[in-house]
């Protein structure tokens, strides 16, 4: 054998053993005890192995189709590879991302499927798909990751309820859009009084149909459902950046949306606070809560304290809200009101950061506050009445300029009446004044 054959047999053999070798290493280097081979890695394969999806390779989910033999992923292997040999962490640090493809990939879950089959979750939900791959929310494309994450050390994946309630209830009202509690739950149509569980004829039994025909409000026995309002953990964005531009730019729903969710940079709970949704103690909800009967609570004492900028009222901040006093600096008096302890303002309490000779101008404010108001309501009467008696007297246009006024006139004076007039005298006697030059002004105005 000539010395050029020798060289191309071995040569050839090389190539065979090369070859031989890659594909070998490629298929060991793809097969799940080699992922789970890794320190880091160990915990998710003992999670995958107690899958439905055990028999599926992770490179059949962690790479999307096609994908699998390039050479970007071959580099992006190795890459991997290096690090876990020369890392000390116990945990991966970044989640992985798995691509959409993946899942509905034909062979899996093809789309056409997933669209059309109605999944039960839980023991009362029905879920389908297609409602969710249809709908984004403000730059919210919605992935399958979204909902099916590793969140819990001892599966691998699972379906995130709190990612649901995240999703449904944030800056919805209750039993409203998004939160409407039948998109979930079927609606009871048993009784709901024991006594009329066996209905005898011609009775009629209130059922949480009977109720939602006659648009009771799901909260008034179920208020409790619903708690927190999943607000921006703002610390957490420190966690992957740190330069004040990209902070300004944290409010911005649409792009959040779009460079966190849509383009699979973070998770939901990764920027937001979760949203409860379960039955705890139904009464203590409903009240400790102020806002139950008072919507806007003490929202006229704030409107004084700030003095803002009205028609034809120039902007006075109270003397308190510029020094920061909120409303337990001035209210620490305790009277029982029909049994509960309710704190009011005292005199006493000007006393303590000011002089004695202070705790006689709290009952004069009042007193003149109050003086001027009464004079302002009996003018306040007169213009009432005069735009009644106009009526079909004079033009339309010349009406409604009237009553423009007197609705302008009527607001300031409800904010110094609720307001209590005293959280910002001078304030109070502008809109007092202002109204009074309304009253006055349209009184004149109908008289043309």
């Amino acid at each position: 054998m000539t010395r050029k054959k020798t060289f191309l047999l071995i040569l050839t053999i090389i190539i065979i053993i090369a070859v031989t070798g890659v594909f070998t290493a490629e298929h060991y280097t793809s097969l799940p005890e080699f992922c789970g081979s890794c320190h880091i890695m160990k915990k998710y394969y003992d999670t995958w192995v107690t899958t439905s999806h055990k028999e599926v390779k992770c490179v059949d989910c962690h790479y999307s189709p096609g994908e699998k033999h390039s050479v970007r992923v071959k580099f992006k292997g190795l890459a991997q590879l290096f690090t876990y040999f020369y890392s000390a962490d116990k945990t991966v640090r970044r989640p992985a991302l798995i691509d959409d493809l993946s899942c509905i990939a034909s062979e899996c879950h093809p789309k056409q499927k997933l669209n059309e089959k109605k999944y039960e979750f839980g023991e009362k939900i029905s879920y389908i798909h297609k409602t969710h791959f249809d709908k984004a929310i403000e730059g919210q494309i919605l992935h399958c990751e979204v909902c099916h994450q590793h969140i819990s050390a001892d599966k691998h994946f699972e379906i995130s309820e709190d990612a649901c309630f995240l999703c449904h209830f944030k800056n919805e009202g209750f039993n409203e859009g998004r939160a409407t509690c039948s998109l979930c739950h079927e609606i009871p149509a048993a009784p709901l009084q024991k006594q009329k569980r066996e209905m005898k004829p011609g009775e009629r039994a209130v059922t949480h149909q009977s109720l939602e025909r006659a648009k009771v409000p799901c909260q008034s026995c179920h208020y409790e459902l619903v708690r927190g309002e999943g607000e921006i953990k703002e610390e957490e964005c420190l966690n992957c950046h740190d330069t004040p531009e990209t902070l300004q730019k944290a409010y911005e729903k649409k792009l959040m949306h779009e460079k966190h969710v849509a383009e699979q940079n973070a998770r939901c709970f990764d920027c937001h606070r979760p949203i409860k949704h379960k039955q705890v103690e139904f009464l203590d909800p409903v009240r400790e809560s102020c806002f139950v009967c008072h919507p806007d609570h003490h929202a006229y004492q704030k409107l004084l304290l700030m003095g803002d900028k009205r028609a034809n009222i120039a902007m006075a901040p109270g003397l308190m809200y510029d020094v920061k006093t909120n409303c337990i600096g001035c209210h620490l008096e305790e009277r029982l009101i029909k049994g509960e302890k309710v704190l009011h303002g005292s005199a006493r309490t000007c006393v303590a950061c000011h002089t004695e000779k202070h705790e006689e101008m709290l009952k004069d404010w009042k007193d003149s506050t109050n003086e001027e108001l009464q004079y302002a309501i009996k003018i306040e009467n007169e213009a009432k009445e005069a735009v009644a008696k106009a009526m079909g007297k004079v033009s339309k246009e010349k009406l409604n300029k009237a009553i423009a006024m007197l609705r302008e006139a009527e607001e300031n004076l409800r904010i110094v009446k609720y307001g209590g007039g005293v959280h910002n005298k001078k304030y109070s006697i502008d809109l007092i004044d202002a109204a009074l030059d309304n009253f006055e002004g349209l009184i004149e105005l109908l008289n043309e």
